[in-house]
């Protein structure tokens, strides 16, 4: 089973996201680490759900294949 932040990277390298949201979440995550934290954590779960929740409301875009 993958953890919350091999799911952030897939959704990351789908879809376009706003840089706020991006940056938000590397401030998050950085400050989750830092105390300790792990990448199966839930607390790295619920931002990659912030994520698929900018996807699903239309506030990301699906990356054009090349």
């Amino acid at each position: 089973m993958k953890d919350g932040m091999e799911h952030i990277k897939e959704l990351i390298n789908m879809y376009d996201f706003p840089l706020e949201a991006l940056q938000t979440i590397r401030v998050r995550l950085g400050d989750w680490f830092v105390s300790g934290g792990k990448p199966t954590d839930g607390y790295v779960w619920q931002q990659a759900r912030y994520l698929e929740n900018l996807v699903r409301y239309g506030l990301a875009r699906e990356k054009e294949l090349e």
